[in-house]
């Protein structure tokens, strides 16, 4: 970690990553299984299983975003 971080802003950062990481592994897993769906002929069923996945993928970007202005502002 920067030392010129305080520390709050570094654990919010990471939190932050963290949960960026937990919602981009559910996007994944989720185009994944539409995937093996859509292979198999269940189209309906393949849309189905991506139709959260734009709202997961803004969720992910706002965290992305919060994580770079906390890093850039470093709090302050």
């Amino acid at each position: 970690m920067n030392t010129n971080t305080p520390p709050n802003v570094g654990m919010a950062i990471a939190e932050n990553l963290a949960a960026l990481n937990d919602l981009l592994t559910t996007a994944a897993r989720r185009s994944a299984e539409a995937h093996e769906l859509a292979q198999t002929g269940e189209c309906n069923a393949a849309i189905g299983a991506i139709l959260d996945v734009g709202s997961i993928l803004d969720a992910a970007k706002a965290l992305y975003g919060a994580a770079l202005t906390l890093h850039r502002t470093k709090g302050f």
